[in-house]
């Protein structure tokens, strides 16, 4: 993952429970460690970031879940698809 890319997430981890607060399965749109969105989906929130300038790696989508919720679907995920966690 790409330094700017790591940087993103750990500021959405560091306020991930204010950023998802109200927004909960929404996909939040972060670059320059702001909030510049909240959209339906990854395509819209892609397609604005794009409008807006932003270039890809200068920017995350992320879903507005809780770190338990997440952690549950990288396992799920890893254990259908036979990583064998």
């Amino acid at each position: 993952m790409d330094e700017s890319l790591k940087s993103l997430y750990s500021w959405f981890d560091i306020k991930r429970d204010e950023i998802i607060s109200g927004h909960e399965n929404e996909r939040v749109l972060i670059s320059g460690n702001k909030v510049l969105g909240y959209f339906p989906d990854e395509r819209t929130a892609v397609a604005a970031a794009l409008k807006n300038g932003l270039e890809p790696g200068n920017f995350l989508v992320q879903r507005c879940i809780t770190e338990d919720a997440e952690l549950k679907m990288f396992y799920n995920v890893n254990l259908a698809v036979g990583y064998g966690y």
